[in-house]
């Protein structure tokens, strides 16, 4: 069963006049060389720490490196297939029980 909503037909949004979704405007700086003290009080401001901008650029930084890292597959799968590439399943298990150690350390804190 649909729902409906009155006044609007189920068309798509515009910018015409029979819309009933009002219009938003964008507003526009007002200069302060007219304003009086009271109203230069009321400005907001944001200060952003070294700390944040440097979580932003390493968040950036992720989301700019690819997911896969194409060259390093080529190279395990030419290993792969020449028969070249060694498991060491001691080295596996050490570095799976140093990961629980940190998750486990980590969630201590």
């Amino acid at each position: 069963m649909a729902n409906r909503i009155k006044g609007l037909d189920g068309g798509s949004i515009g910018s015409g006049n029979s819309n009933p979704i009002e219009k938003i405007r964008v507003s526009t700086a007002v200069s302060s060389a007219g304003a009086d003290a009271t109203s230069s009080a009321n400005v907001d401001n944001v200060h952003i720490t070294q700390s944040a901008r440097s979580l932003a650029a390493l968040s950036q930084a992720v989301r700019d490196t690819p997911d896969i890292d194409a060259g390093r597959v080529a190279s395990v799968q030419q290993a792969l297939d020449a028969g070249q590439y060694t498991i060491d399943p001691q080295r596996i298990a050490a570095r799976l029980l140093q990961l629980e150690q940190d998750l486990g350390s980590a969630a201590q804190r």
